[in-house]
């Protein structure tokens, strides 16, 4: 039988089987041309056989696809060369989902798990000159309809659009099969590499660095090195770190003979790094990654290597029984550490569409937003290597969730068996990053099966959901954590998130929690300074899309929110209603369909603006906040603060200056009865630093009614109120709807005065709709140089949520849906690399700027 094993990058003197095929839907005569990595959405729309799936509502006529067998075929040569090698293997790094795999006739591989690769020896069936691989896949639907009529019952999947919900029996991305933001393609096809890999009699299976101890004086490490091949070898394993020229240490390379009696032998070599450099996460320190090689040698030949980017640090998951309750928060390199970021969601429907250029941008706008942390969602797949590369080297946190959410799932032996392959893969694919901080079970089943009335709803007998209770405590009690315990025992693991439950008040105090009052509970926004938990693990507002991406999936006739095409880029049965129910409370009516859509941004991200300053202000009661959701994987109404063009989202945009390492606040008391404005300074920074503090109460035409200065010493991680102030005092009799209040953090120079910006914060004492706001008279002056255009922004009023647009740039300004105060400007610029002068100039005349007063019914 062949063996699961990790995937292999393809070396020189190897065969990649990447690149064209064909495929044909199973039984057809023609074969089309293919792409892999692929699928067969796809290689079907690349053909011309269907329409672009997420163009209207094309999804509706798509769905005929999954109910198919699908059949890709590779014609390739082996020359002699690679035929005189003791062993050949074919590497499938992914196959989407269950297969049967045939080289030259021959049936060499029968396959039921996406997230699992293999490598299978194939010398023997393999000919001089052409050969021919032919892959056969079943439909995910038709496969498993069997099981799920013999059980007689239905799972609570609730997020499978489809009657039957069969995603739980196989093990595929589940947010294939629909969701609450996300569309219904279940997809087939080879998703990840092909290679055709040279194998020498003797070679490293796996490198495993463990990390025994580490202090800033020493780190004491063990390569656990497996190797597979040979029953009978003497050789030497040589390990050596490629960067140790550019480090102030010296780390002195491993040589080990050996003698190897027995196949897939395990050794363990120790290395020394004196002195260390840690691996701090963004906005901390460095990320700094030790480059290490290992090789294996017979007689001064390299047989084989393995490169390794290893961040040495310490990461704690401290869970624990505290004052307060129970505590959920991560220590890194002994230091607590608060968690900014969100959740992370992969980033296409079809995965061959995330090329390593995006992944590249996912980090860079994770960076940009002073993130820490990515949620790995259960709903989706175990990403790519370069994925978690990226994130070792930007310094970004991984929560990641085994794929499993929000249901209850099958706990036979076959179905644990494949489980326990695929946590094994994958644990051993990933351990060995320093990015990876912990693994968690599940997304909110536990709660399910505390809170969503699943025997109510799914008719279940007492006696059946005792058994899916047991079975669900069996996966995640058992054989998940064991698994953990015995491929990376250095990593906390948690059978599910969260651990506290937003509809019970108590349990704001207990774990991470996923608080879901704003929206789904229809509670004001304000209640997210009144249910600040140990760690926000979730919690999110809707918004669309704005214009310029509404227009690439729709046509005109579409562009209302109740056409049957925006209905169908809205998957929550809500949405729509949720969105304009809350607008009406803070803004005015919105005077069109654009309107509303910039509308809706505004409000996802100052509503969410009031749930970031509440949970970092209450460290280190609460240490994390992690938002629904980072991005999208086709273009629609969601949680997203990235939509599925990469333009950001007026969220990310808040994001950014709410996690910014020293940011300011403003807040009124939550007591009603207490007037009083409160000016907090947040600081993740591990020294203190010495900075100006600037407030201001101005009139929204510019006009100066109060000021101050002060001097102060931030506080090292932690927050502290700066400034208390009487609400009626300081407005004298000033008319609420008039006036601005704003704060400043500025550095200080050498001379003692005033530097440059590291943080701002605006409050209003009204809701926006009764501001007197009006059409303040805007000025623009326009530069281009060093690739980029830069805006000069100046206005005589007050201009809220300034929202700067350019038809024809897909990129994002550095700064946009913000407050223009009146009289200051403001610099913004945008990135036009690979642009003309001549298409440069005609941007420039395309500049759309857009405020809050726009808005509004004339």
């Amino acid at each position: 039988m062949p063996t699961t094993v990790l995937p292999s990058n393809i070396k020189e003197g190897n065969l990649c089987l990447n690149g064209p095929w064909q495929f044909r839907q199973y039984g057809d005569k023609a074969w089309l041309a293919a792409q892999v990595p692929g699928c067969n959405f796809s290689d079907l729309l690349n053909n011309h056989q269907i329409n672009d799936p997420f163009h209207r509502n094309e999804e509706s006529q798509l769905q005929w696809i999954e109910k198919h067998d699908w059949e890709y075929r590779k014609l390739f040569n082996v020359n002699e060369t690679m035929l005189a090698a003791s062993a050949l293997e074919l590497v499938f790094a992914g196959l989407d989902t269950y297969c049967d795999v045939y080289l030259n006739g021959v049936l060499i591989l029968q396959s039921n798990n996406m997230f699992v690769g293999h490598k299978i020896s194939c010398k023997q069936w393999l000919n001089l000159g052409e050969n021919t691989l032919h892959i056969i896949f079943r439909s995910p639907i038709n496969e498993v309809m069997p099981i799920f009529r013999e059980n007689g019952f239905t799972y609570p999947a609730e997020n499978d659009n489809s009657a039957e919900r069969l995603s739980v029996f196989t093990r595929k991305a589940p947010y294939h099969y629909g969701w609450d933001w996300g569309p219904r393609f279940v997809t087939s096809g080879i998703w990840r590499s092909v290679s055709l890999e040279v194998v020498n009699h003797i070679s490293i299976a796996d490198v495993y660095v463990q990390q025994e101890s580490l202090s800033a004086d020493l780190a004491q490490l063990n390569f656990q090195i497996s190797l597979t091949g040979a029953q009978q070898f003497t050789g030497t394993i040589h390990i050596e770190c490629l960067n140790v020229n550019g480090l102030s240490q010296r780390i002195e390379s491993q040589q080990m003979d050996i003698t190897v009696k027995d196949n897939n032998q395990s050794l363990n070599i120790p290395l020394v790094v004196e002195n260390p450099n840690l691996w701090w996460p963004n906005g901390l320190g460095d990320a700094f990654l030790y480059q290490f090689k290992v090789s294996l040698f017979a007689k001064q030949q390299c047989l084989d290597t393995k490169e390794l980017a290893i961040g040495l640090r310490t990461i704690e998951v401290i869970n624990e029984q505290d004052e307060f309750g129970e505590s959920f928060y991560l220590k890194v390199n002994g230091q607590p550490t608060f968690m900014k970021g969100a959740n992370y969601i992969p980033s296409d429907s079809f995965l061959d569409r995330v090329s390593n250029v995006k992944y590249q941008q996912i980090f860079d706008d994770a960076v940009a937003a002073n993130m820490n942390m990515l949620r790995v969602w259960g709903g989706g797949i175990y990403e790519n290597d370069e994925f978690y590369q990226l994130a070792d080297q930007h310094g970004i946190l991984i929560w990641q969730d085994f794929m499993f959410a929000c249901s209850l799932y099958p706990a036979d032996d076959d179905f644990l068996n494949t489980v326990a392959n695929e946590v094994e893969y994958n644990v051993k694919r990933l351990r060995n990053h320093a990015c990876i901080a912990l693994w968690c079970g599940n997304n909110e089943t536990e709660m399910g099966i505390e809170f969503w009335q699943w025997p109510t709803t799914f008719n279940y007998s007492d006696e059946l959901y005792q058994k899916l209770k047991q079975d669900y405590a069996k996966l995640f009690k058992t054989v998940l954590p064991e698994l953990v315990e015995q491929f990376d025992p250095e990593r906390f693991y948690f059978s599910s998130s969260p651990i506290g439950y937003w509809e019970t008040k108590e349990d704001d105090n207990r774990g991470d929690n996923h608080y879901w009052g704003v929206w789904h509970g229809e509670e004001p926004f304000s209640e997210f300074k009144q249910r600040v938990p140990r760690f926000m693990s979730e919690f999110g507002f809707q918004s669309f899309p704005i214009m310029d991406s509404v227009k690439k999936y729709s046509i005109e006739e579409d562009w209302h929110i109740d056409s049957a095409v925006m209905k169908s880029h809205q998957k929550h049965p809500r949405g729509n209603s949720l969105i304009r129910q809350y607008m009406k409370d803070e803004y005015q009516d919105p005077k069109d369909f654009e309107s509303f859509l910039y509308l809706s941004q505004v409000q996802q991200a100052l509503g969410l603006k009031i749930a970031f300053e509440a949970h970092r202000s209450a460290m280190p009661f609460c240490m994390g906040t992690l938002y629904w959701q980072f991005n999208d994987c086709w273009p629609v109404a969601s949680w997203s603060g990235i939509d599925y063009y990469g333009r950001w989202k007026a969220l990310h945009y808040q994001a950014q200056r709410c996690f910014k390492s020293i940011a300011v606040f403003v807040e009124e008391a939550v007591n009603e009865s207490d007037d009083a404005l409160m000016v907090n300074v947040v600081c993740d920074q591990r020294e203190s630093q010495t900075l100006m503090l600037t407030e201001q109460l101005l009139t929204l035409d510019g006009q100066l009614l109060w000021a101050q200065q002060d001097v102060i010493a931030t506080k090292p991680l932690a927050s502290e109120v700066y400034s208390s102030k009487s609400i009626d005092n300081l407005l004298a009799g000033a008319n609420k709807n008039d006036v601005v209040f704003v704060t400043y953090l500025h550095n200080i120079n050498s001379q003692g005065e005033q530097g440059s910006l590291i943080s701002e914060a605006f409050h209003y004492f009204s809701a926006t709709k009764e501001l007197n706001l009006v059409n303040a008279s805007l000025t623009v002056d326009k530069s281009v140089g060093d690739n980029q255009i830069k805006l000069f922004l100046l206005a005589d009023n007050l201009m809220r949520q300034v929202y700067v647009s350019i038809e024809g740039i897909d990129g994002n300004f550095s700064d946009n849906f913000f407050d223009l105060l009146p009289h200051q400007t403001k610099e913004i610029s945008i990135d036009i690399a690979d642009k003309t002068e001549q298409e440069v100039a005609l941007l420039l005349e395309k500049i759309r700027i857009v405020s809050i007063v726009d808005t509004y019914q004339k």
